[in-house]
């Protein structure tokens, strides 16, 4: 714990340089908006900023490689924005299937080592486009839509490679990218953690809060489980989730009450998309402080609740059950050795710089 909070004054110093990434992310989430704008369907360009939650995955990769990859993740958006939108009208079914979604993307992570953000974006796909065909939204547009903002996300990622350096490195084949899982303890014990956080989390949701926001919760709880076995490491998380959704609550606030045009809107989503890439690796606190005003704005507009004051105690409320859940979970285990190098993803290893 006193590691934890001495973190929050901690700024980590960068790898390597973040700025590509964070700015083609950016771009990403802020042309679909601007497309929005231009055809008066703001809603419709927000849901396809979605598309820029697949910029985050296989970043460390190689620029060939990440380009192989990232269909990949925007096909699992896709998927999880259609089950969302079918099952939304269904209450209980939509619960399991929000538990479902979680456990298999949670498998997924953790077993093939696929890294961060994890299980994060899926889960919150899926509750944005639960909220949007409830909020009156034909499911099939909405799920047409986030389709087309993942298709402009890979489309984006092949504008980089005009430059000779990504050419460099010969890209591994997809057998290798994506080996079979190695279930080490460290895997197993994130598996079972985002079980117990996804199933207690939908359970207190449907019994005490609201069946409504279980996803949110969720999401809360399965970041913070993150892509690293240990305690330490969940409690650190779990502080820094908490301090910074109530920041990023704040940020929100100011946006939806400010009465920003729609091209302001548009711009500042894509400030903030850039500050968490910059920040996600260096000060996990700032980067939620970013992402949270930026998924509120997408969830709450998309069913035309933008501004909805309502929404911000409930959230926080949501990000501390989920994230006292995800800490609880960390205890049930015995105290893991040191993570090895690499742990996040066996792709990553022994390979060039990946000139990103």
């Amino acid at each position: 714990m006193r590691r934890a909070v001495v973190s929050l004054g901690t700024i980590v110093p960068a790898k390597e340089p973040r700025w590509p990434i964070a700015l083609q992310a950016s771009v990403v989430l802020t042309v679909p908006i601007l497309v929005g704008i231009a055809f008066d369907r703001v809603d419709l360009g927000l849901i396809a900023a979605t598309g820029a939650f697949t910029v985050p995955y296989f970043a460390a990769l190689p620029r060939l490689e990440r380009l192989r990859l990232r269909p990949i993740a925007g096909l699992v958006l896709v998927l999880t924005s259609a089950v969302g939108a079918l099952l939304a009208p269904y209450g209980m079914l939509s619960a399991l299937g929000l538990v479902v979604v979680t456990i298999l993307v949670g498998i997924a992570v953790h077993g093939y080592r696929l890294g961060p953000p994890g299980p994060l974006f899926p889960v919150l796909v899926y509750g944005m486009s639960g909220h949007a065909v409830d909020g009156g939204l034909p499911a099939l547009t909405l799920v047409a839509t986030v389709a087309a903002g993942c298709t402009w996300a890979v489309i984006a990622s092949i504008a980089p490679l005009i430059r000779r350096v990504h050419w460099q490195v010969k890209p591994r084949p997809l057998s290798v990218l994506l080996a079979r899982p190695a279930w080490d303890r460290g895997a197993k014990e994130l598996v079972w953690r985002t079980v117990i956080v996804t199933v207690l989390g939908t359970a207190l949701s449907l019994l005490w809060v609201d069946p409504d926001r279980a996803y949110w919760t969720v999401a809360a709880g399965v970041v913070v489980v993150g892509v690293v076995p240990g305690r330490g490491p969940a409690v650190t998380r779990g502080l820094h989730r908490a301090i910074g959704t109530v920041v990023g609550v704040g940020i929100y606030l100011a946006i939806s009450q400010s009465g920003m045009p729609a091209l302001a809107l548009a711009f500042t989503l894509g400030a903030l998309q850039y500050v968490t890439e910059l920040a996600i690796t260096r000060h996990y606190a700032i980067a939620v402080a970013a992402v949270t005003p930026m998924a509120l704005v997408i969830v709450t507009a998309s069913a035309g609740q933008l501004g909805d004051l309502a929404v911000t105690g409930e959230r926080i409320l949501d990000t501390v059950v989920g994230s006292a859940l995800a800490v609880a979970t960390a205890l049930l285990h015995p105290p893991a050795p040191p993570d090895p190098a690499g742990r996040h993803a066996p792709p990553h290893r022994d390979v060039p710089s990946p000139g990103t």
